[in-house]
């Protein structure tokens, strides 16, 4: 049975996509016409199939990088006199899934973090050693996630050249971005310096909320470079896969939106339209509404604007986020159920 709270949590979510999705369709210069309705009558079923199946093998390749980051954490356990664990693909494709269905429901998706960590301890790890598999995930994500971002904000700006706000605010965007990832860079090589630089970058902002988000940049600063140098010390090689894992997964699910559009008999912008889905990354991380619902509809209606004609933009929009969130909550709820079951 679902818990009373997740159950809100998951009527909430479901109910603002719908209706966000709803608005845009009726509501806005992307709403249906004679023309929207001819494409959808057309869509291609093969390419619709395909971005689902392209979808679903994105978890398989997260659930490789899972699987590789916890047996290097379990065979590091085992030399500290712990038994040694051997996660499975299987479980840990388990493990994925069900984690998918807490962040569907969660603002900005932070639960899936927190379930994967309570996953890994009721297969048998501690909770120090699960905690450090999901930071490692995280630190790994967030090396080329930042890297994708600083280039696709510089690379969005090019569609934007009569908007001069929005040019601007790409155009810093990316630059903080691309200074950010020095920072990072750095930070691998001399930490305790890379500190140093951003304690001065934080004392030249001259906002109140600026300690708060000081302290929690250095919270995450700290576990990602906990993080790195564990895996460094002890399995460069394992972190060296884990990072092609990592760059395999999100060039997959990113291939979505192109697949999609070819079934639309429409040009994939296979580079602009991943350089929007990581600009979208940044917008659904805003911790509004329950598994980003609202959010991520309208944020992506308005990245592809410029890239899809309006008569299908609408529904192309709605396609997109069945074939992904909705997908993400029909297999992570019946494998959550299922996973609580066996654990049972």
């Amino acid at each position: 049975m679902i818990e009373r709270r997740k159950l809100l949590l998951l009527t909430a979510s479901l109910g603002i996509s719908l209706l966000t999705l709803f608005f845009i369709l009726f509501f806005t210069p992307y709403k249906i016409t004679p023309e929207t309705i001819a494409a959808l009558a057309e869509i291609n079923p093969f390419y619709l199939a395909l971005a689902i199946g392209i979808h679903l093998s994105s978890f398989i390749i997260w659930s490789l990088r899972l699987k590789l980051l916890s047996n290097f954490i379990g065979s590091s356990a085992e030399g500290q006199g712990t038994q040694k664990i051997n996660l499975k693909l299987l479980k840990s494709l388990k493990i994925i899934s069900a984690s998918l269905f807490a962040a569907c429901i969660t603002p900005s998706q932070f639960g899936g973090e927190p379930a994967r960590i309570y996953l890994l301890k009721k297969v048998g790890f501690s909770v120090g050693d699960a905690t450090a598999v999901v930071i490692g995930e995280r630190a790994l994500d967030f090396v080329v996630i930042l890297i994708g971002m600083a280039m696709s904000f510089m690379l969005f700006r090019a569609i934007l050249p009569y908007q001069p706000v929005l040019y601007a605010i790409f155009t810093v965007f990316g630059a903080c971005l691309f200074v950010g990832v020095l920072i990072l860079t750095y930070g691998l090589v001399k930490p305790e310096k890379a500190r140093k630089v951003v304690d001065l970058l934080f004392s030249k902002i001259k906002l109140k909320k600026a300690a708060k988000l000081e302290d929690k940049f250095h919270l995450e600063l700290d576990n990602f470079l906990s993080a790195v140098k564990r895996f460094q010390s002890e399995g460069k090689s394992t972190i060296g896969l884990a990072l092609i894992f990592t760059v395999a997964f999100w060039l997959v699910a990113f291939m979505v939106p192109s697949i999609l559009l070819l079934g639309f008999g429409a040009e994939p912008g296979w580079v602009y339209s991943n350089a929007a889905q990581f600009i979208l990354l940044i917008i659904v991380a805003v911790p509004i509404t329950p598994g980003s619902s609202g959010v991520a509809e309208v944020g992506f209606t308005y990245l592809y604007h410029p890239l899809v004609d309006a008569s299908i933009l609408g529904v192309f929009t709605v396609v997109w986020r069945m074939s992904t969130y909705y997908v993400n909550l029909i297999v992570g709820g019946i494998t959550s159920i299922k996973l609580l079951s066996e654990m049972s």
